[in-house]
C-alpha cells in the first residue's frame, strides 16, 4: 500500500487550513496520522470524520481519503461518516502513541523496511513499534497474494501483536512461536520459544531494538527477549535492523547482536559519521529514510 499519494493535494488542503492561534498543529504526514487514528481506535472501537479532523487538525476530505485506504488496507471498516475497528485489535494494550516526530520516523521507517519483502518469502519479527509498524505494512501490500494454494508470505512471530496483524490476512501464514509473554513487549520467551525457533528457518528477519550503539550493538530490555531474536537472527539469510533517531547512542540491559551482524540497517534521522564509517567497513547495507 503506498501512504505517499496525493501529496500535492495534501500540502493544498493543510496548507488552506492553517491553524490559528491556540488550535492545533495540522497533522501533514499520512504516516503519522495512521498510526494516531489506529491508536484511538484500539480504544474507542468507533470513530467520526468529524471527530478525527478536529483531531489531527486536518480537512474532513482528507479524512475520508485515509478511511477509505484504511478500509482498502484492512485496517478498519467504513461505516456512515465514519469507521470502526474490525473484530480482532490491531494492537494489544500498549502504551498511548503520539503523531510527533518519533511516530513519523517510526512509520518512514516501516515503509522502506516493508518494501524489502518479496512475495512468497518467509520473514521474522521481534517484539517493539517499528518492528510492528513494519509488519502491518508488509501484510497490507497488494501484491502480497496466495497462489497455487501456497501463501503469499509467511510471517514468524515472536510478539503477540505482530501475530494479531498478520493472522487477519488470508493470503499470509502466520507462525506464532510458544512461550512466556513479556508483559510490555509481547514478546514471546522462554525454553519453548527457543526450541520452536531452532527448527524454523527465515528468508528475511526484522530487528527492532531499544538502543543502538557501536561498541554495544543492538539492545533491549530482556536477556529472555534477546536470547530468542538471536536464534531468529542466526536462522535468517537476510538480517534488516530497524530503528528511529532516538535510538542511536542508546545502551539497553541485554545485548541482541553487534551492528555488524546486520546485513541492512533502515534508520531515520541523522546518522552519525562513526556509525556510517562502521556500517561502510563492515558491508551493512545503509538505507536512510
Amino acid at each position: 500500500m503506498n501512504l505517499r499519494n496525493s501529496d500535492t493535494d495534501e500540502t493544498r488542503e493543510t496548507a488552506s487550513t492553517a491553524p490559528a492561534a491556540g488550535e492545533r498543529t495540522p497533522v501533514k504526514d499520512r504516516s503519522a496520522r495512521w498510526d494516531h487514528v489506529l491508536t484511538l481506535l484500539a480504544s474507542t472501537k468507533r470513530l467520526s470524520v468529524a471527530e478525527v479532523a478536529r483531531e489531527l487538525g486536518v480537512s474532513e476530505s482528507t479524512v475520508r481519503r485515509d478511511f477509505m485506504e484504511m478500509e482498502r488496507a484492512q485496517l478498519a471498516r467504513r461505516t456512515h461518516g465514519g469507521i470502526v475497528a474490525v473484530d480482532v485489535a490491531y494492537s494489544l494494550a500498549t502504551v498511548p502513541r503520539s503523531a510527533d516526530e518519533s511516530s513519523s520516523q517510526r512509520e518512514r521507517v516501516a515503509d522502506k523496511a516493508a518494501a524489502m519483502v518479496e512475495p512468497g518469502q518467509i520473514i521474522g519479527f521481534n517484539g517493539g513499534r517499528t518492528t510492528t509498524a513494519t509488519a502491518r505494512r508488509a501484510v497490507a501490500r497488494p501484491d502480497i497474494d496466495s497462489r497455487d494454494g501456497s501463501p503469499g508470505l509467511t510471517v514468524v512471530c515472536a510478539a503477540l501483536n505482530i501475530a494479531t496483524e498478520a493472522v487477519l490476512r488470508p493470503s499470509v501464514r502466520t507462525v506464532v512461536l510458544g512461550g512466556v509473554a513479556e508483559p510490555y513487549s509481547f514478546e514471546l520467551t522462554g525454553p519453548l520459544a527457543t526450541a520452536t525457533m531452532r527448527d524454523l528457518w527465515l528468508d528475511t528477519m526484522f530487528v527492532g531494538t531499544v538502543g543502538l550503539d557501536l561498541s554495544a550493538g543492538l539492545t533491549c530490555n530482556s536477556d529472555a527477549e534477546a536470547g530468542v531474536t538471536r536464534i531468529m537472527i542466526g536462522h535468517s539469510r537476510r538480517v534488516v535492523g530497524v530503528a528511529t533517531a532516538d535510538k542511536l547512542g542508546h545502551r539497553a540491559l541485554a545485548g541482541i547482536c553487534p551492528v555488524s551482524v546486520l546485513t541492512d540497517l533502515v534508520i531515520a534521522g541523522p546518522v552519525p559519521e562513526d556509525l556510517r564509517a562502521h556500517l561502510e567497513e563492515t558491508s551493512v547495507r545503509l538505507h536512510e529514510v
